[in-house]
């Protein structure tokens, strides 16, 4: 598979590229370090030319309603091709439990929109939507010896778990976190 991801080079969007480059997939990266921000018009549209030809896209970097952007501009183009997958690495934090609100307004938007393209008649792509909870990484640095924490690995491979599912499957919300801070005792 050809997939393009988002914020390859740090937290899950690495433990993803790594993970799928391991498993022999082509894989494009685009993130700040190699001079993709998604904040930019230009960068966003040089995102969208290189994924035209990819079987997957991740939607994974955050950077305020760009994520979205993202979004509709994947959708767009692959509304009507059955073979592409749009995988959106959302958060739990769209019901509010952020401490930064700007994000989880955007999360929820990124929902609303990933979910009204899930029922648009004519589409034909596969949507999957991701909820981890807290994840171990440089964005919760602060919360990592307080809040139970999955892994960055443990969520790509669950995200990949959704991936390999054939093709008609669709996996509108899945969601994931730990439970205590105790799970590996």
């Amino acid at each position: 598979m050809k997939i393009g991801i988002t914020g390859h080079t740090s937290g899950i969007g690495k433990a993803l590229y790594d993970t799928l480059i391991y498993k022999g997939h082509t894989c494009i990266g685009f993130s700040r370090r190699n001079s993709y921000d998604i904040s930019d018009q230009e960068d966003r549209n040089a995102i969208l030319h290189n994924v035209k030809n990819c079987d997957v896209f991740i939607n994974n970097a955050w950077a305020d309603f760009y994520q979205v952007d993202l979004f509709q501009g994947v959708f767009d183009m692959w509304i009507s091709d059955k073979s592409k997958t749009i995988i959106n690495i959302n958060s739990r934090s769209k019901y509010g439990i952020s401490g930064n609100p700007s994000y989880s307004a955007t999360k929820k938007q990124l929902a609303k929109v990933a979910y009204d393209g899930m029922f648009n008649p004519d589409k034909r792509c596969r949507i999957i939507n991701i909820n981890p909870g807290y994840v171990k990484t440089d964005m919760t640095a602060d919360k990592h010896d307080t809040v139970p924490m999955l892994s960055a690995k443990e969520c790509a491979d669950m995200i990949l778990w959704a991936l390999n599912q054939p093709q008609h499957i669709e996996i509108g919300e899945m969601s994931m976190w730990l439970t205590s801070l105790d799970h590996d005792k």
